[in-house]
């Protein structure tokens, strides 16, 4: 058994204990290799499944570079 398999993580949220095996469990639609990837990667925050289903939504945030380019264009004619 490898070491990433042995190692146990925290919900970032609850600090519940994820395994590897749960995490892959949880996530089916990842492969082996990504999952790997994902549960190695310090940066990734892992969430157990009932603290990243109630996560609270952040709005998309437009910039406002965009609308003042196009706004130029209107203004010529």
């Amino acid at each position: 058994m490898t070491l990433y398999k042995k190692k146990i993580k925290n919900c970032a949220d609850c600090n519940q204990s994820l395994t590897f095996e749960e995490f892959c469990r949880i996530n089916p639609s990842l492969s082996q290799k990504k999952a790997i990837e994902f549960w190695k990667d310090p940066m990734i925050l892992i969430y157990c499944p009932d603290c990243y289903f109630n996560l609270p939504e952040r709005p998309f945030k437009r910039r406002r570079g965009y609308y003042n380019y196009f706004s130029r264009f209107r203004n010529i004619t």
